[in-house]
């Protein structure tokens, strides 16, 4: 963030009365070292945000988490200051945090997992380093420290501005390769794409077909397709029709919530179908309850919705095996 930018949100919240002034006495000795963290945490920014969540939690022990492990599921915190002499200093405890596990260490496990998880750590470490023949590598484009000689890394940012822009780089890198992950593997007149909860692309499979003017419309479940269709079915319904029979009456289009075979974990059934009824006020469709869909005798219903999965699920067998032929060859 800019200085301006960072001087109009300052004069923002200053006007609104959300500034606080705070006076910190320090010694001398780190009187620099607490202006500088004042400084930071006291930004509106992201960095400010987190640098303060994390002397947040500092505050919130008796003791000082010296070091952190983050697991997918677990979070391990050993203790400081060490206890004990020179030459056996030891944490003085710790705990682990997760999946159910409020599990507090006295000093003896603090210390056998300590080793475990630096002896792993260094290992997975050396490995990465390994695969990627980086060992004894030396590279600094970022000027993220600033505690570095910049004669060593004459490509390094090396002011506030130059900084920023990296930055602005780096982010605008990471939102290019967020929409290409969320890209679907597939390019079908089938596939649907959409917003999600929270923002979050994603896409489904539709399979519709029309008699007249009664219309039957599927929404088929996709695999890592972010925002499942049950979940805002009543908006993606009013979305579609809209999109495909405008003219059509919505409570002559009949609904469907399909789940294929592999993604069902509560069925063994190769293909879940459900039906879906909504009321609807001017097109809007609301209130969405599912029932078990049971096929009438010659409705070929099912098998043209399994044709419509089928199909892609063929195109991305096909895409895969191009692809893995490539990488072998």
């Amino acid at each position: 963030m800019n200085r301006m930018s960072l001087w109009r949100k300052k004069k923002r919240f200053g006007e609104s009365g959300l500034l606080t002034q705070i006076c910190v006495w320090a010694n001398e000795r780190s009187e620099s070292l607490v202006r500088n963290l004042c400084e930071r945490i006291a930004e509106p920014t992201s960095r400010g945000d987190n640098l303060l969540a994390l002397l947040a939690m500092q505050t919130k022990r008796r003791r000082n988490i010296g070091y952190l492990w983050w697991g997918a599921g677990y979070r391990v915190e050993l203790d400081t200051p060490f206890v004990g002499p020179h030459w056996f200093m030891r944490h003085p405890g710790g705990r682990v945090i997760g999946m159910d596990t409020e599990y507090e260490l006295d000093w003896q496990e603090a210390t056998e997992l300590s080793s475990i998880l630096l002896r792993s750590t260094d290992q997975a470490i050396a490995q990465w380093l390994k695969k990627k023949n980086l060992t004894g590598a030396r590279r600094d484009t970022t000027g993220v420290r600033l505690d570095v000689i910049e004669q060593e890394f004459p490509d390094r940012p090396s002011s506030d501005e130059a900084f920023a822009a990296s930055e602005t780089r780096i982010a605008q890198g990471v939102w290019d390769a967020a929409r290409l992950d969320r890209t679907p593997p597939s390019v079908d007149p089938s596939i649907f794409t959409y917003e999600g909860i929270m923002q979050y692309p994603s896409y489904c499979q539709i399979a519709h077909r029309q008699d007249a003017d009664h219309v039957e419309f599927a929404l088929i479940h996709s695999l890592y397709g972010g925002t499942s269709p049950t979940n805002i079915f009543e908006n993606l319904a009013t979305h579609l029709r809209q999109r495909f029979y405008p003219n059509v009456d919505a409570g002559l289009i009949d609904w469907y919530d399909v789940v294929p075979a592999g993604l069902n974990n509560y069925s063994s059934d190769p293909m879940r179908i459900d039906r879906v009824q909504m009321t609807s006020s001017n097109g809007v469709y609301s209130s969405p309850s599912w029932s078990r869909y049971q096929s009438p005798s010659g409705d070929d219903w099912a098998h043209f919705v399994l044709e419509v999965i089928d199909r892609v699920q063929l195109a991305q067998a096909i895409r895969c095996k191009a692809r893995c032929g490539n990488t072998a060859a």
